[in-house]
């Protein structure tokens, strides 16, 4: 297994028991791994949040309450 794939699985593990819901299915569904709320590419506020994205599953109002902004 690539290293990609170990940590898409770490990742899709610890969204799926954190949070209950896979980081993958969230992001096929376009949704946030917390609060399952829709997200749009265009609603975060720069690439840093979207890169962010792409490493938590989490929303910009989410990174917001997590990172204290």
């Amino acid at each position: 297994m690539g290293k990609s794939k170990e940590v898409k699985k770490f990742l899709d593990n610890f969204s799926e028991k954190s949070f209950g819901k896979s980081k993958t299915k969230c992001e096929e569904q376009n949704i946030c791994v917390f609060c399952h709320n829709v997200v749009r590419m265009e609603d975060f506020r720069d690439d840093l949040s979207r890169k962010e994205y792409g490493i938590s599953g989490l929303c910009q109002k989410c990174q917001d309450d997590v990172f204290g902004v």
